[in-house]
């Protein structure tokens, strides 16, 4: 007799970008490691998340609140929402887990894009859906397609914007598209962790379908642009009815003190946040103009990363980057053997980048 259910050992588990110290141990590297793996900010916290941190280091004995309340309150002021329309997870991961928990009965249909967020598919297998997965089209989201695969068995459509790994997003009129298409008891998930880094006036204004009682949760995150990846603190935003289902199958005290502390004191800080995007926006135009000099093909981003296609197989060139103290984000999990994602990081962590890069495809 197996110890595991029958559909979790068909799961693939999900690989993160190495840590730092990880790589250290391995090759024995000694000196500075720049990571440009897993989409974090270069820049790291707001200073006011870290001041909020340190005031909380003499009650770590106290469990948090469990509500979430001050948190909830000031995304409250922020979003212009609600609190009820809230919920707070461990990571906006977390959140794509109670989802799915709460929401798929074995063999009810889950649609997603491929590639996505990795996560949706593997909390989709876990629960026994129907998974239904649906390859993009130059290299974004097929619209038409997700629509096709719409149907009465379809509990769950997922939607990255941007996608990750590649960057892309859809405009409000593309997902205005998908969301009329939505049968009546589909609930539609879209994942924006990169939102604060977009600086176009046609992505979507995903709330006002929420603020509108239609079947839309948004998740959104403080790993990224907040840079408080170290903390896993994320959000949800759905009508009450919604999260009232979500509610009852997270478990207790599942963000942390200092985490909700210091999102409050990140909310605040603006201008880190600008500074933060205004980084990113300098870096992306830096790697493009030093990839069109090495005739690399690159997908243009929208978030904080950018994925290049190689003539090698990534995970052989991030061999190679690592060992040159750099780590970056083969794609071969998702099936993009040739495909590398990049963090954009300082100009000289993506001087350096550039540089190792040279060396190893000439």
């Amino acid at each position: 007799m197996e110890l595991a259910r029958k559909p979790v050992l068909g799961i693939k588990p999900y690989i993160p970008g190495k840590p730092i110290e990880e790589v250290k141990r391995e090759l024995g590297i000694e000196g500075d490691i720049i990571k440009l793996a897993s989409n974090e900010n270069p820049l790291g916290p707001s200073p006011r998340a870290i001041d909020a941190v340190k005031r909380m280091l003499n009650s770590l004995h106290l469990y948090p609140d469990d509500a979430s309340f001050y948190l909830k309150n000031k995304l409250s002021e922020h979003l212009n929402i609600p609190v009820d329309y809230i919920i707070t997870g461990n990571g906006s991961v977390e959140l794509i887990h109670l989802v799915a928990k709460a929401c798929i009965n074995p063999g009810e249909k889950v649609v997603l894009s491929k590639p996505t967020f990795i996560m949706g598919k593997i909390e989709s297998q876990i629960f026994e859906a129907e998974l239904v997965e649906l390859p993009v089209k130059g290299n974004r989201h097929d619209i038409d397609a997700i629509i096709d695969a719409l149907d009465d068995k379809t509990k769950l459509l997922y939607i990255d914007n941007p996608n990750n790994p590649l960057g892309s997003m859809i405009t409000a009129e593309e997902l205005d598209r998908v969301v009329k298409s939505l049968p009546e008891n589909t609930l539609l998930v879209v994942d924006e962790a990169y939102r604060e880094y977009i600086t176009r006036e046609d992505f979507p204004d995903t709330i006002d379908y929420v603020r509108k009682g239609l079947n839309v949760v948004v998740l959104r995150t403080f790993s990224k642009i907040y840079g408080l990846a170290g903390l896993r603190i994320g959000y949800g935003i759905a009508r009450p009815e919604i999260i009232n289902i979500l509610l009852r199958v997270r478990l207790p005290f599942n963000v942390n003190s200092i985490a909700q502390k210091a999102a409050i004191a990140a909310l605040d800080d603006t201008e880190h946040v600008e500074r933060s995007r205004k980084l990113v926006e300098e870096g992306k135009r830096f790697l493009y103009k030093e990839f069109e000099k090495m005739g690399i093909n690159y997908i243009p981003s929208e978030a904080n990363f950018v994925t290049i296609k190689l003539e090698m197989d990534a995970k052989e060139i991030n061999s190679k980057l690592m060992k040159k103290g750099i780590i970056a984000r083969p794609l071969n999990p998702y099936g993009l053997k040739n495909y590398l994602r990049i963090t954009i990081g300082t100009l000289e962590e993506n001087v350096k980048f550039i540089d190792a890069l040279k060396e190893i495809i000439t």
